[in-house]
């Protein structure tokens, strides 16, 4: 099988005067080095790839885009970078996929974006010096599948997160988020969504549960919005009753940053503008919230930003992150199985770290935790510093809140038949 890449690329240097140099100054071009090597594959059919992207100089900041197109469609969000970038993706065996990859200059805060045609610029600026990229072919390695087909099927509405390691934490975050470490995290599946109210309400009927609080629905009004009201103890039991768990802090923070690695938002660094998530925007301005018993008025809000919701959003409403899951900033928070513990990234083992008890004691014992859990990703109510992947959030299990929901996640692993399941 072939995957043809097509590197259309090209960069701008920035005008003269940003970097003060004269107009007879003669400056080099810069050439990007634009390289596309095979991972391996994580499931039958499938492989990975990683695709690099590395101009020769630091000094210009570029946003680079990736779109494809033919039989495989998807969109890697647009990332600001200094330097060298590297992305993973995968594609279907048996075909061909073209990319175009374009790099954007970023000019005093403005991006502005210029397209190739028929191998010259158009743009309504002037481009001082660029380098168009050149077409290759590269050809992936015979595929022998190593399992049967059925152990490597996914569950319905869940996606596969590969073995491996990733950095965790941010050294620039609260002192709870410090230090970054890598740690490994075994293969598991997780919810592409938030649990919505129509799902949980089937958990409802046929286990016998607690039905939810009256006032969910106003904040969620229909069955496709997230299931609110739901106490840590009620979302483990519904991940008991689904074939599922919660999942852990690594694993939650793992499936967040899609495979990229030490940014801030699901999409990259850029701040949301309310086109990537629901969280406290213009909405928001107005709202008086309970913090502990103390009414505050919501005054971090971005004013300028509308995102389309004053409370909660249908799951899905915005974009997915590289590993196609939705939500995983903003909207609402979501319960991990983990306690809180603010100093737990000082003495963190290295694979599949869990604060607390272990998994299955957690989860067997469950009913007599009492001690705060592990809450991520913000919700419409936080403000951008709030949905930041690394950030963490101790929340007590037994109450109920308006913008605390779950999804859940299933090992590849069998871990989950040592309790009955």
């Amino acid at each position: 099988m072939k995957l043809i890449i097509t590197k259309r690329l090209f960069i701008v240097f920035l005008i003269c005067s940003i970097f003060g140099c004269s107009e007879t100054e003669e400056r080099e071009p810069v050439i990007p080095e634009v390289n596309l090597e095979f991972v391996g594959y994580i499931e039958v059919g499938k492989a990975e790839f990683m695709l690099t992207v590395k101009p020769l100089t630091k000094e210009i900041p570029v946003l680079i885009k990736f779109d494809s197109v033919g039989k495989e469609s998807f969109h890697i969000w647009q990332i600001m970078k200094r330097g060298p970038l590297s992305q993973n993706f995968t594609v279907l065996m048996d075909t061909s996929v073209v990319w175009e990859v374009s790099i954007l200059p970023i000019t005093e805060g403005i991006t502005k974006e210029y397209s190739l045609v028929d191998s010259g610029i158009s743009s309504e600026d002037e481009l001082s010096e660029y380098v168009l990229g050149e077409s290759t072919t590269i050809t992936t390695p015979s595929f022998i599948p190593s399992v049967e087909p059925e152990t490597v099927i996914i569950p319905e509405g869940m996606v596969l997160i590969p073995e491996g390691e990733f950095s965790m934490g941010n050294n620039n975050g609260s002192d709870e988020e410090k230090p970054m470490h890598t740690v490994y995290v075994d293969a598991f599946y997780i919810d592409i969504h938030e649990v919505t109210v129509r799902e949980y309400a089937k958990f409802v009927r046929e286990s016998g549960h607690s039905p939810l609080p009256d006032w969910v629905v106003n904040r969620s009004p229909t069955e496709e919005y997230p299931v609110i009201g739901v106490g840590w103890h009620d979302a483990i039991a519904y991940a008991k009753w689904a074939g599922k768990r919660l999942p852990t802090e690594a694993e939650w923070e793992k499936a967040a940053r899609g495979g990229l690695s030490g940014h801030l938002y699901p999409w990259g660094n850029e701040p949301p503008d309310g086109t990537q998530c629901n969280y406290a925007d213009k909405h928001t301005v107005d709202l008086v919230w309970n913090f502990d018993g103390e009414e505050k008025r919501i005054t971090w809000a971005d004013e300028d930003v509308d995102d389309g919701y004053r409370f909660n959003a249908p799951v899905g409403s915005f974009l997915p992150n590289p590993y196609g899951l939705y939500d995983m900033a903003g909207n609402v928070w979501e319960w991990c199985l983990d306690e809180y513990d603010p100093d737990f990234y000082e003495n963190s083992p290295l694979e599949n770290p869990i604060a607390g008890k272990d998994i299955l004691d957690t989860i067997e014992n469950s009913r007599t935790i009492i001690t705060h859990r592990v809450t991520r990703g913000g919700s419409h109510a936080s403000g951008a510093n709030g949905i930041r992947v690394s950030l963490r959030n101790g929340t007590y299990p037994v109450k109920e809140y308006n913008d605390v929901g779950f999804r859940c996640v299933k090992p590849v692993k069998t871990e989950l038949k040592k309790l009955g399941q």
